[in-house]
């Protein structure tokens, strides 16, 4: 478990200097990299801020927030004695301070002003009093949507630490509308005893270790996973200041890292830049802008500006990439995701009441809510008018292909790239080692961020931040570490550290959805869990959990990228590629059928032999599987059929190709 999250796989200064070597050749012989960048190299869009080059990262992801008329609120009182700068509003909300915020605006001394006082009106605990006034429906929707209680993330993790069957939603981060609060974890009644008679090198553990990995599961989403709900504040780090609940969306933070809003106003529609506050870290959201989370180790800090660190955002550094075609067209995510999704339907999410939008709503069926045809009969964007939808061209030969229709998710071949993140570690770390972790301190969660800059300082850093560098503290002063739970604000003892495999991007791996449509998969919960006692006592050492399945956690669930293109995926990208049929990347033979995998079998993970990235062996027998029922790897017959394309591919391709007809 050291070795994999310390050390790495690839040693990270090899990697700078052989990607630089490899880029060098590749501008000499005119091919640019397939993933490149596109904030620099295209021209700006209308309404988009790009970044200058002095700046690592724009103020806002695509358009800026609207431009609102202010008015002075009406009956501010004393409060703008001590805000001046909040004595306006927008015009629709320029109503007295009291209304929203609550206190005593009509006395001078602060104590008996602030009495009642409700900071962030947007707060869900306390959004009946004040947005709720004018928007009853939208204030209860939220308080039990699945942005608030976030029930898909927290039952799919539970499930793959095997503390629940299935991942259907029963726990959220609040008891509310028929879900239970997820339980709060007492580490110290999970330890199984003997640690000689813990089955550390067994893939399957005992029974008794059960209950061991559900509150171990359970403590991670606390105190690691759960800072994102609408019941929570952003964290202090560029990019991710935001208020609670209504606020995070409709108060405008930009990405700098000022702390306070843009203005004091309240805005419909805010654009892309507060989804990323929570859909950040390679999570779905990034890839839409082109973000892609380096990794954690210091070597991949880069590029360097004026002899420094380059600014950060979402905790860390960021791979450009190339971004959706929606977000180049100038589309938000509120112009496919529609208010009912957002907000909620009143319901616990399911996927029946509130469905995702799919391709098929705009380009063939033009039935999604947020288009309407115009005077000359054109499908266009109710937000954009001048944005167009282009309809389903049947012109296109993998168009005209009944199967393609039929079995494809669209993404499948119209995504560009896809995270793909391989071995998720996972130490829970009880003892004051911060040392072995300080080359490793860019890891995205602020509680490990502030603990290692805390006691470690930047002492590890190849080249200085643009602070400047933060003194390490002398080793004998260092304590344990504690750590906040997230929906309690308790501290309690130890720390989640986190490291990957090998996490990159090309070539995504394609499997089954649970409507049995062929579609992009992605590693998501491919645990390895080591815990370390205060003490010393090793109590789990790299031990993959068992799901609710009873099979060991190693998941690839369905997944959409948000980085699709106008122009798809080559035919040769899925037939006949190991890597797309889910053998991972290899190569194969061309007369006799064998497969040498590229990527080196895994040894470091105690009683078992398997590959990362592959989710079939060699005869199509699944090696891994998907949290939702019906999804996993492609079928038998299927992936044959993909993997050895015959003469009718041959002649189609030849077709396409613009060969012999």
């Amino acid at each position: 478990m050291l070795r994999v999250l310390v050390e790495g796989r690839i040693e990270p200064e090899s990697l700078r200097v052989l990607i630089g070597i490899t880029l060098i050749i590749a501008s000499l012989l005119g091919c640019g990299p397939v993933m490149a960048t596109e904030f620099q190299l295209s021209p700006p869009l209308t309404g988009v801020n790009c970044a200058p080059p002095n700046q690592s990262y724009p103020d806002w992801w695509g358009e800026s927030p609207e431009t609102l008329i202010k008015s002075r609120c009406d009956g501010a009182g004393s409060c703008v004695k001590c805000h001046p700068n909040n004595a306006e509003m927008d015009q629709l909300h320029a109503l007295p301070c009291s209304t929203c915020h609550k206190g005593n605006a009509q006395v001078a001394d602060k104590d008996l002003a602030h009495e009642g006082l409700i900071p962030d009106p947007g707060d869900l605990d306390h959004v009946d009093q004040t947005c709720g006034k004018c928007h009853p429906e939208h204030a209860h929707n939220v308080k039990i949507s699945r942005m608030a209680l976030v029930p898909k993330l927290i039952n799919h993790t539970r499930y793959a630490f095997g503390a629940q069957d299935t991942a259907e939603p029963a726990f959220g981060v609040r008891g509310l509308s028929g879900l239970k609060e997820i339980p709060p974890p007492k580490l110290e009644n999970l330890f199984p005893g003997d640690p000689a008679k813990t089955p550390t090198q067994d893939i399957h553990p005992a029974t008794d270790m059960k209950p061991v990995f559900g509150g171990l599961g359970d403590d991670l989403l606390r105190r690691s996973c759960l800072r994102c709900h609408l019941y929570t504040k952003g964290s202090a780090r560029a990019g991710e200041h935001r208020g609670k609940g209504c606020s995070a969306c409709h108060v405008p933070y930009s990405n700098s890292d000022t702390k306070k809003p843009y203005a004091h106003v309240i805005s419909k529609s805010l654009g892309v830049t507060p989804c990323l506050k929570c859909h950040n870290s390679n999570h779905i959201g990034c890839d839409y802008v082109g973000l892609f989370e380096k990794d954690f180790n210091r070597g991949f800090r880069s590029p360097i500006v004026s002899g420094a660190q380059a600014p950060t955002i979402y905790g860390s550094e960021q791979h450009r990439l190339r971004s959706d075609a929606h977000f180049k067209a100038g589309m938000i995510c509120s112009d496919c995701h529609t208010s009912e999704q957002i907000h909620g339907t009143g319901l616990v999410y399911n996927s029946d009441i509130t469905p995702s939008p799919s391709c098929e709503s705009c380009h063939v069926n033009f039935s999604h809510p947020l288009i309407f045809k115009n005077a000359n009969g054109e499908a266009v964007l109710k937000r954009r008018p001048d944005i167009k939808v282009p309809a389903l061209r049947l012109d296109i030969i993998p168009h005209r292909i009944d199967q393609h229709r039929k079995s494809l998710t669209c993404v499948a071949c119209h995504a560009a790239w896809s995270f793909q993140d391989y071995g998720f570690h996972l130490m829970l770390d009880e003892r004051a080692e911060y040392w072995m972790w300080s080359i490793n301190s860019a890891q995205n969660d602020p509680q490990i961020q502030e603990l290692l800059r805390k006691f470690v300082g930047d002492y590890a850093e190849l080249v200085p931040p643009r602070d400047g560098i933060k003194p390490p503290m002398h080793e004998k002063d260092w304590t344990p570490p504690k750590t906040r739970d997230w929906l309690t604000g308790q501290s309690r003892s130890g720390a989640w550290f986190r490291g990957f495999t090998i996490r990159r991007w090309s070539s995504p791996p394609l499997g089954l959805n649970a409507s049995g449509k062929v579609t992009v998969m992605r590693p998501m919960r491919q645990y390895v869990v080591s815990w370390v006692k205060s003490d010393g006592t090793v109590v789990l050492d790299s031990v993959i959990p068992t799901a609710g399945s009873r099979r060991p956690a190693l998941i690839m669930d369905p997944y959409s990228p948000h980085t699709v293109q106008k122009k798809a995926r080559q035919c040769h990208d899925c037939h006949g590629n190991p890597k797309a049929v889910g053998l991972g990347d290899a190569l194969i033979g061309n007369r006799k059928f064998s497969v040498q995998p590229i990527l080196s079998p895994e040894i470091g993970v105690p009683g078992v032999t398997f590959r990362w990235d592959a989710l079939l062996d060699e005869n199509g027998k699944a090696l891994q599987s998907s949290s939702y029922p019906g999804a996993g790897p492609l079928r038998p017959e299927l992936f044959k059929k993909l993997l050895f394309p015959g003469s009718h591919f041959r002649s189609v391709w030849s077709k396409y190709l613009g060969g012999p007809q």
